[in-house]
Formats: C-alpha cells, sequence, structure tokens
C-alpha cells in the first residue's frame, strides 16, 4: 500500500509539474470568425468615411469606375436581368437559414444536421455581408457624394420668365420632332431598329463636359417580372448589386431610350434621381437620332411644364407655346395597347399591396441614405445647364 501510495503521489506531482510548465492554450478564434470580424470592420469603416464627402466624391469619380465595371461586364454577359434572379434567391437562402436555425434548437442532438446548419449559417453569415458590402461598394458611398454643380450655378435662383423660356423652348422642340416620328395604327411612335448602342454613344458623347460617363456601358435588360413593376410604377431600375440597367418591358417605344439611358446613368456613379433624369435628358437631345431626341425632350415635358404652371397664373400660361396633341398623346410612358392588357390582366397579388410594398421599401431605403425621390429637380439643372445659352 505504502509503495502503490507513493507511485501515486509521484503521478500527481508530475502532472502538476507538467501542467505549471505547459499551461492549457487559450481558445482562439478560428479563421472563419477572424474574417467575419475583419470584413465587418472594413464595411464599417468604409460607410464612416464615406460621410466625408471630399472622400466620396474622390472614389466616386477615381475608384467607382475602376472596382464596378468589371462586375458590370461579368453581368452583362449574361442575356437576362442577373438582380432579378438575384432577389428572390437571397430571400429564399435568408429564408432557409430561419427555417434551420429554428430547427437547430429542437434538434441540436442531430450532429449531422447540426453540422450541416451551422455550416450553412455560417456562409449565409458571409453572403449577408457580402451584398452588404457591395453596396455599401454601389450605392451608400454614392449617396454621401456632393450634388451636380452646373457651370457654377447652384444655388442660384432662376425668375419665372427664365422658366418661361426653358419651358419653351422644350415644347417647341418637342412639337417640331414629333412631326417626324414614324407611327402605329393607333398613332403611337414606332420604330423596328435596336437604339442601344446609339443611346450608349449619346452618353458617351458627354464624357467631356462629364468625365464619369466615358467608357464601356452594358446593354440595359428587360425585367420578366414587368407587370410586378407596373404595379409598383416603375418603369425602369438599376441593381446596385448586380449593376445592371433594367426596364419595364411595357414601356412605350418613345419613352424608352430616355428611360434607358436614365439607369445607365446610374452605373457611372450618378445616383441621384434628378441629376439621372438630367444626364438622360442631355445625352438624348445631344444624339443625332431623332427618335432618341425626340425621347429625351419628352422625359421633361412634365416637369418643366409643371414647375412653370406654378409659377404663373393661368392667363399668362396659355399665352406661350401650346404643347401639340400629338406631344400631348406621345406623353405617356407605357404602350397603350400593353397597358390596356396590363388592365384587365387578374393580379396574383392586389396592384394596392404590391404599391404598398413597394413605397414602403424605397421610402426606408431613402429615409437610411437621407436622400429624396427628387425626379423634378431636373427642372433647375437644366435651368443652370441653360445660363447663358437661353437667357
Amino acid at each position: 500500500m505504502q509503495v502503490s501510495e507513493k507511485l501515486i503521489a509521484d503521478k500527481e506531482e508530475s502532472l502538476l509539474e507538467s501542467a505549471t510548465e505547459n499551461p492549457p492554450l487559450k481558445k482562439r478564434l478560428s479563421a472563419y470568425w477572424k474574417f467575419i470580424i475583419i470584413y465587418s470592420a472594413v464595411i464599417l469603416l468604409l460607410n464612416i468615411v464615406a460621410q466625408n464627402k471630399s472622400f466620396s466624391d474622390f472614389y466616386d469619380d477615381n475608384i467607382f469606375r475602376y472596382l464596378s465595371m468589371p462586375y458590370c461586364a461579368l453581368t452583362g454577359l449574361m442575356p437576362f436581368s442577373v438582380g432579378e434572379i438575384l432577389i428572390p434567391a437571397a430571400i429564399l437562402i435568408v429564408l432557409t437559414a430561419l427555417v434551420l436555425l429554428t430547427l437547430l434548437i429542437f434538434l441540436k442532438k442531430k450532429e449531422k444536421f447540426k453540422r450541416f446548419s451551422i455550416k450553412y449559417l455560417k456562409s449565409t453569415l458571409a453572403f449577408i455581408l457580402t451584398v452588404v458590402m457591395i453596396m455599401t461598394l454601389n450605392c451608400s458611398i454614392l449617396y454621401c457624394t456632393s450634388k451636380m454643380d452646373i457651370n457654377g450655378n447652384r444655388g442660384k435662383k432662376y425668375s419665372a420668365e427664365q422658366i418661361e423660356i426653358l419651358r419653351n423652348y422644350v415644347v417647341e422642340q418637342c412639337n417640331e420632332l414629333s412631326k417626324k416620328m414614324e407611327r402605329k395604327e393607333n398613332g403611337e411612335v414606332t420604330y423596328s431598329d435596336n437604339l442601344d448602342k446609339e443611346i450608349e454613344a449619346a452618353l458617351n458623347g458627354l464624357s467631356d463636359e462629364l468625365p464619369r460617363l466615358k467608357g464601356y456601358y452594358p446593354n440595359a435588360k428587360p425585367i420578366m417580372g414587368s407587370y410586378f413593376m407596373y404595379q409598383a410604377g416603375v418603369i425602369g431600375v438599376y441593381f446596385p448589386f448586380s449593376m445592371e440597367a433594367n426596364y419595364n418591358t411595357n414601356v412605350s417605344d418613345i419613352y424608352a431610350p430616355s428611360v434607358i439611358a436614365h439607369e445607365l446613368s446610374h452605373l457611372k456613379g450618378y445616383i441621384y434621381e434628378d441629376e439621372a433624369n438630367f444626364i438622360a435628358y442631355l445625352a438624348c437631345t445631344k444624339s443625332d437620332n431623332d427618335i432618341i431626341r425626340y425621347s429625351g425632350y419628352l422625359s421633361v415635358l412634365n416637369y418643366i411644364d409643371d414647375d412653370y404652371y406654378i409659377c404663373v397664373d393661368e392667363e399668362r400660361y396659355f399665352k406661350q407655346v401650346q404643347i401639340k396633341k400629338a406631344v400631348a398623346f406621345d406623353n405617356f410612358c407605357y404602350d397603350r395597347e400593353k397597358w390596356k392588357a396590363l388592365q384587365e390582366q387578374k393580379p396574383v397579388v392586389k396592384t394596392e399591396t404590391v404599391e404598398n410594398i413597394s413605397d414602403t421599401i424605397t421610402d426606408t431605403y431613402l429615409d437610411y441614405y437621407q436622400a429624396e425621390p427628387n425626379y423634378n429637380e431636373v427642372t433647375l439643372l437644366m435651368l443652370q445647364y441653360y445660363d447663358g445659352i437661353l437667357y
């Protein structure tokens, strides 16, 4: 017994000395969690630094194109809208993760299921962070940039007389170009040519004035779910996570060029809607193609006409150049035959519901970025541009 007790004592002493000399290693973070922490920190830092307009302006002017264009070119190779596919795919991925997380509470003793669920949840977290990073690079930083300053006229006030001159100029151009259009039996403008390359060339043509517009443009893509876009009141959309310009297939032939030019301008870092409207107008109206030019003037007609109407009394308004009936007829964003079919179609989801969801998402999105849906501010940009040219 004494020998046995001595052996046990010697063994315990040996183990104690070994533990003292080689203390247990502290549990370290895995490579995955190190990556997640660093990735999250980079995203957070970018969003903080972006609040400095000097940084955001420099990024938009000098970095954005080099980061986004390769991705833009890659998605541009696809004949369909990648963004339209990614949205339901992302929703499915997140919903699956939530289901697995819920089941994991009850099935945590099932080792195979547990291992699979943890791997899936980790992958989903990395996927979500990647989406946030792409949105940061292709959207968040852009919303922190300075607004356009056209010829140094930003902040300048304009009179009713100057708005009148600009309004009459736009109306005159619309009236004249409306006479040159080929039309269907129902009176709508029609053409058979694909105008994508001419629209892209028109945008490139502005690069001397707006250098960001220079370079490659992918073709704008039609949306398969255009009926839902119609329900939401949307005729074009820019997907920052796929860097694509998309349009509603129900848009009228004459409105399509300006809609496409508007969405393509977002790909060059012009994220604000009034600026995209202005660029689309300027690019289209400088084109040699009468159809594209007419589309450009039509795209701003409502804005400038409404703004002028507010500024003056009715007697003065009706003394100005009047909008011809053909122009008023053309000034509708939907193809009338398609629009009639859309109205007769029985929706899977009520139009009111889709519209409310769309408005909620849009309002939340714009509130987050502290931006306004300022489409009609194109009038001010036009006044600044034509200052010294028309008046």
